[in-house]
């Protein structure tokens, strides 16, 4: 169920081979279970906060503070787990 999240979060390394320069290998290695499940359920709870946001803003007709700080610490514990992985 998650195999495309599993696909975009491996990590691919490019290798020339120092005998032949023009032979090039590509490694790709998979992603723990620990990050994919981390990213997906992140995503969940981004979209579920986005949903809440909307429904508060067409229910009380003003803008939720609170919502919108839980999706920008959603959003940077995305891009945290990310760029921790591919840094």
């Amino acid at each position: 169920m998650l195999d495309w999240l599993r696909r975009m979060l491996a990590r691919r390394r490019v290798i020339i081979d120092d005998e032949a320069p023009r032979r090039v290998r590509v490694i790709e290695e998979e992603a723990s279970d620990s990050l994919v499940y981390t990213i997906a359920l992140t995503l969940l709870i981004l979209l579920a906060l986005s949903i809440l946001e909307a429904l508060y803003l067409l229910t009380f007709h003003q803008w939720s503070d609170s919502i919108f700080n839980g999706i920008m610490l959603v959003i940077g514990t995305v891009l945290g787990a990310l760029w921790g992985r591919h840094g």
